[in-house]
């Protein structure tokens, strides 16, 4: 049996559920400082005397920052491992704690969103350490990306809880500092990310007839590319809104901050669920038609969002609104894996998440945007379901000329 899986190229060795378990620690518990702002978003835009769209923009910059940081950590990593490039990450997250804590003015308030908790910060957690992960396994990669994936959704889960009690009874800019200390505490977990992975398995070329194959009668690789990263853009401007924004709309309804944090922290929980979910369903029906039936679900959910106004409805529709948006982000990876050729697929995936980046940080201030002009978030929600729509739009496109093709294909072969 051993002789077997050598000869298959199976590279597995136990360690690799030793980096798998530290790596989903790491993107769990270390890139959550943002988390105190969006829950003390109101109280942040009342201090300062800001219009909201001016304290949403630290995330905004938070995201756009980790996008164009994802490029360069990745690069790092590639060549130093990801042990060193994670240690910067959380030494930059608790500086960039040091200086939200004590700003005073719009400006550093963005730095240290942009450039330590994005750039120099988060950067370093997700894309590299998913990256790393796939190098420890082949038979079982799926279900080692996916574990560590399901860190980000946990994050929030546990995360906003806590910092929405913590931040109630000593303030915002103390909480930022005590997170600090947790994150330096945080840097021996980078230990167990120093040793080196097997190697890689080179790829097979793939056979005629198999979906990359199909790609050339689809649509050219560039054009995918340019399709994939508007969709994206599109998709996540509609799930950042609730996001960045519902604890705040929550507390304007005229409830308490924690069942706006509940609520939330409750989404985020069901999409730990739901990659697990929704990769099963992708590995049956394809990547397509699994981003295309989330993004149907998103849209529903978010402009139901925009009509309800009572606690119980609220947290029904973010039970649902979190078993969607889990399944859309991955599915992107998916779609270009099982499309793309492998050249180059580490740089096309980078730059539709990139995307990715600049849709969450163009929605959370829209968002913001959007209730400074209109007053209330409910015009806000309608604009993300539009977006949505404009997603849908393009997936679908998509989706049908991909099952057109394959039709196609299947009628020649018989």
């Amino acid at each position: 049996m051993k002789e077997a899986r050598e000869r298959a190229g199976n590279t597995e060795i136990a360690y690799g559920w030793v980096v798998v378990l530290f790596s989903f620690s790491v993107i769990a518990f270390c890139g959550s400082a943002f988390f105190i702002t969006i829950v003390s978003l109101k109280t942040i835009s009342l201090e300062f005397g800001w219009p909201r769209a001016y304290a949403s923009l630290g995330y905004s910059m938070l995201m756009l920052g980790t996008g164009l940081g994802g490029i360069l950590m990745g690069w790092w990593s590639d060549r130093v491992g990801v042990a060193i490039p994670v240690a910067v990450g959380i030494l930059m997250s608790a500086a960039g704690c040091v200086i939200a804590s004590s700003s005073h003015s719009l400006f550093p308030f963005l730095i240290a969103h942009f450039v330590f908790f994005g750039l120099l910060g988060n950067s370093a957690f997700f894309v590299p350490l998913l990256t790393n992960v796939t190098h420890w396994f082949d038979v079982r990669r799926g279900l080692a990306v996916g574990i560590v994936a399901t860190g980000q959704s946990l994050a929030g889960t546990l995360w906003i809880p806590v910092f929405t009690h913590v931040s109630e009874r000593i303030g915002w800019r103390t909480s930022f500092l005590y997170y600090a200390v947790f994150l330096v505490c945080m840097l021996p977990v980078t230990l167990a990310l120093r040793r080196t992975p097997p190697s890689k398995p080179a790829a097979k070329k793939a056979p005629a007839g198999t979906a990359e194959s199909l790609l050339v009668t689809l649509v050219s690789p560039n054009l995918l590319v340019t399709l994939l990263s508007a969709a994206i853009v599109c998709c996540c401007v509609s799930m950042a809104m609730p996001i960045v924004h519902l604890v705040s709309h929550v507390t304007d309804l005229g409830y308490s901050r924690a069942r706006g944090a509940e609520i939330i922290a409750i989404a985020l929980s069901c999409s730990i669920f739901s990659r697990i979910a929704w990769g099963w369903v992708s590995d049956q029906i394809g990547g397509l038609p699994t981003l295309l039936l989330a993004s149907l679900l998103q849209t529903v959910m978010v402009y139901l969002f925009s009509l309800t106004d009572h606690i119980p409805s609220m947290y029904v529709v973010g039970i649902f609104f979190g078993l969607a948006y889990g399944g859309i982000v991955p599915a992107y990876t998916i779609i270009m894996r099982h499309l793309l050729p492998l050249k180059a697929i580490t740089l096309r995936v980078g730059i539709v998440l990139f995307f990715g980046g600049v849709g969450m940080a163009l929605g959370g201030w829209l968002g913001g945007r959007i209730f400074d002009m209109a007053g209330h978030y409910s015009l806000a929600f309608l604009t993300g379901a539009a977006f949505n729509v404009c997603n849908i739009l393009i997936v679908g496109f998509l989706t049908a000329k991909y099952w057109h093709q394959r039709r196609m294909k299947a009628g020649a072969s018989t």
